[in-house]
C-alpha cells in the first residue's frame, strides 16, 4: 500500500489532496484520512519536512507539496528527500532517504503531459535531493511552486494529483535507473533523461556537494535500483577525478550530453 500526505500547513498540499478526492475514488476513511485501493491519503499536522508518520504499512510515501524559490517560477517538481550535507529542513543530518526512481519518471512525464494538454504556464522539472524528513521508506515529493498563487491553483492541484496517481503503477515498470550527479538544484540534464529518454533518475546529487566515495555509494544503495551513475558533466566540479574514483570501484557511469543526442 501507498501513502500520501498532505500537510495542513501547506496550501498547495491541501489543493492537491482536494483534487485526489475529487478526481480519484478516495472515501473518506477516518479523521483526516481517505482510503482508495491504491493509497491511503492523510492529512498530517506537521510541516512535511518535519513529518514524523507510521510507515510500517507502507511500501511508498508521497509527500503532496509547496514548492517556494526567490525567482517566483511556475513550475511542477519532484525529487526525493534526503541531506547529503546539514539537515536544517528536516530529517538527519548526512543521511538521505530511499528514493523510488521509476516514480518520480511517471509523476514527471505525466506532469509535463498535462501541463501541454491543458496548456498550463508551469515548467517541469526535477530538483536534487534535499531536506527533510527522514524516512525508512521509498518516498517522493511532488510539488506546485512556487508562490501563493500557483500553490492555490485548483488546475495545478489537478496536475500534480495526477501525477501522483500516475506514479503508483511503478511496479510495472522496468527503467534503467542511475543516480544524477552534477548540476545545480535544477537538474536540468537530469530532467531532460526523465521527460526524453528511457533512464529513471533517482538521487541527484549537485555539484555543491563533495563527492567522496562513501557518498556517492550511499546514494546508489538508496536509489531503489541501480544501473549507472549519470553525470551531468560541464556541471560536476573534479568530474575526471570523480569518474576515475567510480571506475576504480567498478561502478558503471555515463555522460547526460552522450545519453541525450
Amino acid at each position: 500500500m501507498n501513502l500520501i500526505c498532505a500537510s495542513q500547513k501547506d496550501v498547495a498540499g491541501l489543493n492537491i489532496a482536494r483534487n485526489l478526492v475529487e478526481h480519484f475514488d478516495f472515501e473518506k476513511s477516518g479523521e483526516n484520512e481517505y482510503s482508495s485501493k491504491s493509497a491511503v491519503l492523510r492529512i498530517i499536522e506537521k510541516n512535511s519536512i518535519f513529518a514524523d508518520i507510521p510507515e510500517s504499512d507502507f511500501d511508498f510515501i508521497i509527500f503532496a507539496s509547496r514548492h517556494s524559490s526567490a525567482e517566483g517560477i511556475h513550475t511542477f517538481s519532484i525529487h526525493t528527500p534526503g541531506n547529503f550535507l546539514d539537515a536544517q529542513f528536516g530529517g538527519k543530518p548526512g543521511v538521505i532517504c530511499h528514493s523510488n526512481p521509476a516514480a518520480q519518471k511517471l509523476a514527471l512525464c505525466e506532469m509535463k503531459r498535462l501541463k501541454e494538454e491543458m496548456s498550463l504556464p508551469y515548467d517541469v522539472t526535477m530538483e536534487a535531493t534535499h531536506h527533510g524528513p527522514y524516512t525508512e521508506k521509498p518516498t517522493m515529493f511532488a510539488e506546485i511552486g512556487s508562490g501563493e498563487e500557483q500553490w492555490k491553483d485548483e488546475k495545478a492541484g489537478e496536475v500534480v494529483a495526477c501525477a501522483i496517481m500516475k506514479s503508483l503503477d511503478y511496479k510495472n515498470h522496468a527503467f534503467p535507473k542511475a543516480v544524477g550527479i552534477g548540476g545545480g538544484h535544477y537538474c536540468q540534464k537530469h530532467t531532460d533523461l526523465m521527460l526524453f529518454r528511457d533512464t529513471a533518475v533517482g538521487h541527484v546529487i549537485t555539484k555543491h556537494v563533495p563527492l567522496t566515495l562513501d557518498r556517492l555509494l550511499e546514494a546508489r544503495e538508496r536509489n531503489g535500483g541501480f544501473d549507472y551513475f549519470v553525470f551531468d558533466w560541464k556541471g560536476t566540479p573534479e568530474r575526471g577525478k570523480v569518474e576515475k574514483m567510480l571506475e576504480e570501484v567498478g561502478l558503471p557511469c555515463k555522460k547526460a550530453k552522450d545519453l541525450l543526442k
